[in-house]
């Protein structure tokens, strides 16, 4: 039996704005690490402005009230600190890595960018127009083209079905006003939380919060609900790139979200099936048959719904039957489950590999936003390798049944539609869509 991961003790507050602080004393190098969650994210851009939270995220470092962007970029590298942002279909995020000594001067920082962000339009539209020639180039990587067709289909009409990065289209619509805009509706203390770790005293880094986050005050609005998703229906999605001799290959289908119960079972069962070197699916595709260098499988689990997908890639000639040894090799599993020697030995890969997570300060702060972010208990890293090692086999055949693409799924390639549209009828109805489409 594993035993049972510690974490370092942890101070919760909740300030008078609204604002969630958690804070890690956690002894070693003398580093900080510290994470600004928004909830909310790229699901609550508005139609026709996807990819609108990623760019406020951008933005909001390139001017403030007080400091300029160049000011603020300076004032970053000349204490040694590094500071990122992004966005997911649940939050946007703001992280910083220095050491403790400069920490106050980073919370000022990180205070101004979250309350008081300028947003000077020259800096906005050079930041739109450097996004939107990204995006452009994505079309060059078919396998960033397939994730997003992926979503596409998988989610349908749901909020997720949007690419946090947006489309060259949507992002392309983008102006200032709506950078504004869109800060002024969703940043509030009371939709953010604040993860602190390091070398650091609770009680002291809790004063400094208190004080550099005391202006940040917003009127109280509930953030609007994010609707369940739902089961993808049976298609197929050919993303026509006339110009590629392989096919990238996705099929998915419906999974959950992050806080279900099935999130051990599916964790384990996914593993057996597509989450290694010696897995079933690689197995079946690379070692006995060659038709891939690499298959994976997983769950993708978010607020209120996730996916089960496997991604792949092939030659364009062997499309269609990379896609059958696939539901075959699912097919299986679901029917017979995993075997007792299986099961042990995924086990032990996921419980090896899980302390390398926490690691360093910064895996230790995004392992707690997570928690926080979905709601989750400090138990889930304490017990973690306890719950995996209770999965059964009877329990990974159930969820293998219940989310694994058996029927309502979606098969997305992307390559020649004229090459291989054709072979992957019989996965469902075809639909071909240019690949222009998908950035």
């Amino acid at each position: 039996m594993s035993p049972s991961i510690a974490l370092p003790p942890i101070h919760r507050e909740t300030l008078p704005g609204g604002l969630r602080v958690i804070v890690a004393e956690r002894k070693g190098i003398p580093l900080a690490a510290v994470r600004l969650v928004l909830r909310g994210g790229s699901s609550l851009d508005p139609s026709g402005r996807s990819g609108l939270s990623h760019l406020v995220a951008l933005a909001a470092r390139r001017g403030t009230g007080r400091h300029t962007g160049e000011e603020i970029d300076l004032a970053i590298e000349s204490i040694g600190a590094e500071l990122g942002t992004g966005v997911d279909e649940d939050a946007s995020y703001f992280g910083l890595s220095a050491p403790v000594e400069v920490l106050p001067r980073c919370l000022d920082v990180l205070a101004e960018m979250a309350g008081n962000p300028t947003f000077p339009a020259r800096e906005v539209d050079r930041l739109r127009r450097r996004e939107v020639a990204a995006l452009a180039h994505d079309l060059d990587e078919p396998g960033v083209v397939a994730d997003r067709a992926m979503l596409a289909a998988g989610y349908g009409s749901h909020p997720y079905a949007r690419s946090s990065e947006g489309t060259v289209r949507s992002l392309g619509a983008v102006r200032r006003a709506d950078v504004a805009g869109f800060h002024q509706r969703y940043y509030r203390p009371s939709a953010a939380f604040l993860v602190v770790v390091g070398a650091v005293r609770a009680d002291e880094v809790l004063a400094l919060v208190r004080r550099r986050f005391a202006g940040w005050r917003t009127a109280e609005r509930p953030l609007p609900p994010i609707p369940p998703t739902t089961a993808p229906r049976t298609a197929v999605v050919v993303v026509d790139k006339p110009d590629v001799t392989q096919s990238q290959v996705r099929i998915a289908s419906e999974g959950f979200a992050r806080r279900s119960p099935d999130y051990y079972p599916g964790m384990v069962a996914s593993a057996v099936l597509g989450g290694g070197f010696t897995s079933r699916l690689m197995e079946a595709i690379r070692v006995n048959r060659g038709l891939s260098y690499g298959v994976r499988s997983r769950f993708a689990t978010s607020a209120v719904g996730g996916l089960f997908f496997v991604s792949t890639f092939t030659k364009v000639e062997t499309t269609a039957e990379i896609v059958q040894v696939t539901l075959d090799e699912t097919a299986r599993f679901c029917a017979e489950g995993p075997s007792a020697e299986e099961l042990e030995r995924t086990q032990s890969y996921l419980c090896g590999l899980y302390p390398l997570s926490l690691e360093t300060h910064d895996q230790l702060a995004e392992k707690l936003a997570d928690l926080e972010l979905y709601g989750l208990d400090d138990s889930e890293v304490g017990e973690f390798r306890e719950r995996v090692r209770a999965v059964t086999p009877d329990q990974c055949r159930e969820v293998g049944r219940r989310y694994f693409p058996l029927e309502r799924r979606v098969v997305v390639a992307v390559g020649p539609a004229r090459a291989i549209a054709r072979s992957l009828e019989r996965f469902g109805p075809v639909k071909v869509v240019p690949a222009r489409k998908m950035v």
